[in-house]
């Protein structure tokens, strides 16, 4: 098979959204095409062991047969979700997924924060906060049989707001005044019961963490998080003529988004596009289960 090129930043490469695009403006676009190509889509898996919920995420996006027609980028088309960082539109994506695949209803989601009196006096002291308040849960959870949580959290120390961090964590077998106790070190700590969406899951509540707007801009996990399944990768799912009917109608997109994935019903898309090439990226949400 003849080689193709697409190892580039698609957020970077495609940064205008076409929603905003006037139908004639649109229909232009299409029939521009400037460069030839093919469109490849890359397609990721993620399971929830507990529901049996999955939550399948579509990249649909241009593959080059000339390596000069690729779009110049400063970065590639991936980067590596271990570097959490939340500017990074892939490593939110990620959280997402890991937020998705392991937790469910009656997980606990909390906001906890620090008096003055226990105020810490710089990032590092914070973690140190959070690593020992994990290791408490864990250590009372071994009294009785448990094994350690698993969390995803988020710490707001940014100058700008009160230090504060939102977590994600097992709900299992965890008394939430136990918990509040627990942490010990502010008067109003706030915790609640997860409630997922029957189709969205907890990607709403995922997508409200990952914005944080007073955080790190960093995130950190349990290392016995369950991990999303290896991306897949085709030519041939979608067509160009394919792509060129999807980008211009949202009906047609979930029309042909259910018939590639059959079984999964469609949630939402974003459709970008690069004027200087004339060609689209979509990136499609599906769930079934």
């Amino acid at each position: 098979m003849k080689r193709y090129y697409d190892d580039y930043d698609l957020e970077e490469a495609y940064k205008e959204q076409a929603d905003k695009l006037q139908e004639w403006e649109l229909e232009r676009l299409v029939e521009e095409g400037r460069v030839p190509c093919l469109y490849r889509t890359t397609t990721i898996k993620s399971r929830n062991k507990e529901n049996g919920k999955e939550l399948l995420e579509s990249q649909v996006y241009p593959s080059f047969p000339r390596r000069e027609d690729m779009p110049k980028t400063k970065r590639r088309r991936e980067t590596k979700p271990s570097q959490k960082n939340l500017n990074d539109r892939n490593s939110k994506r990620y959280l997402m997924r890991l937020a998705c695949i392991n937790f469910g209803k009656g997980d606990i989601w909390a906001t906890f924060g620090w008096n003055d009196s226990c105020m810490p006096k710089d990032m590092e002291a914070a973690r140190r906060d959070i690593k020992n308040f994990i290791a408490r849960i864990n250590r009372r959870r071994k009294k009785t049989g448990e094994g350690n949580i698993k969390y995803i959290y988020i710490l707001a120390f940014d100058g700008k707001a009160r230090p504060h961090f939102h977590m994600l964590m097992t709900g299992k077998g965890i008394d939430r005044d136990e918990l509040e106790s627990l942490w010990g070190k502010c008067d109003r700590p706030n915790t609640r019961r997860i409630a997922p969406d029957e189709k969205f899951m907890i990607l709403g509540l995922a997508s409200y963490v990952s914005n944080n707007p007073h955080g790190t801009k960093r995130w950190c996990a349990s290392k016995n998080l369950d991990k999303p399944g290896k991306p897949t990768r085709s030519y041939t799912k979608f067509t160009r003529r394919k792509v060129n009917r999807m980008v211009k109608s949202h009906d047609e997109l979930r029309r042909e988004m259910e018939q590639a994935y059959k079984g999964y019903t469609f949630l939402d898309a974003e459709v970008r596009y690069s004027a200087q090439l004339a060609l689209f990226y979509i990136y499609a949400r599906m769930i079934r289960g």
